[in-house]
C-alpha cells in the first residue's frame, strides 16, 4: 500500500487546486512504498510547439486544434528538463520514483485512455533509466471543493486500483 504523509498529500491537492482549470502533474519519490518527497513538474502541453507524441495521432491532431488553455485543461505533458532533474535528484538522495500524479480538473478519478497510453509509453523509458514501475495517482476535481485521490497500477490496457494511505503525523 502506498503511504503518503499528510503534508505531501496536501501539497498535491494544493497543486491541483492552484493549477485548475488546467491539469497539474508531478512525481512522488521515496522508498518501500513510503513517499518522502513531491516534485511539482510544469505541464507544458499549453506551450506553443509542445511535444504531443505521447498522444495517438487522432488525439494529438485534436489537441493541436485547441487554444493553449483548452489543451492544458484536458491533457498534460511533463517538462522533460524538470522531470530529468527530479529523477537525478532521486538517484542522488537514494530514493526512487514511486508515483506519477496528475489532476483531472473536470474529470473522474480514474485513468483515461490517454493516461493508459502515456503510462504504457513511459514503460520503455522507465526501463532504460532503470526506474521501478510507478503507481499513477489521479486527483479528480470534478466535485468542486471535494477532490478525490486514487492510486492505480497501469498494465497494458487496464488499470487496477491500489491502496493509498494518508499518514497523519
Amino acid at each position: 500500500m502506498l503511504k503518503i504523509p499528510k503534508s505531501i498529500f496536501d501539497q498535491m491537492l494544493d497543486h491541483a487546486e492552484r493549477d485548475a482549470p488546467f491539469e497539474c502533474c508531478g512525481l512522488l519519490a521515496g522508498k518501500d512504498a513510503q513517499v518522502t518527497r513531491a516534485y511539482k513538474i510544469a505541464n507544458i502541453v499549453a506551450m506553443e510547439g509542445a511535444e504531443l507524441s505521447n498522444f495517438d495521432d487522432a488525439r494529438a491532431a485534436q489537441l493541436r486544434l485547441l487554444p493553449a488553455e483548452q489543451r492544458a485543461a484536458i491533457a498534460f505533458v511533463m517538462d522533460a528538463r524538470e522531470m530529468s532533474m527530479a529523477l537525478k535528484e532521486m538517484r542522488s538522495n537514494g530514493t526512487e520514483l514511486l508515483v506519477v500524479y496528475h489532476s483531472h480538473p473536470r474529470g473522474p478519478d480514474h485513468p483515461s485512455p490517454t493516461d493508459i497510453k502515456v503510462a504504457n509509453d513511459f514503460t520503455s523509458t522507465r526501463e532504460v533509466l532503470n526506474q521501478p514501475e510507478p503507481l499513477y495517482v489521479i486527483i479528480s476535481m470534478e466535485e468542486r471543493g471535494r477532490p478525490t485521490v486514487k492510486a492505480y497500477r497501469i498494465d497494458r490496457d487496464r488499470f487496477i486500483q491500489e491502496g493509498l494511505e494518508v499518514l497523519v503525523s
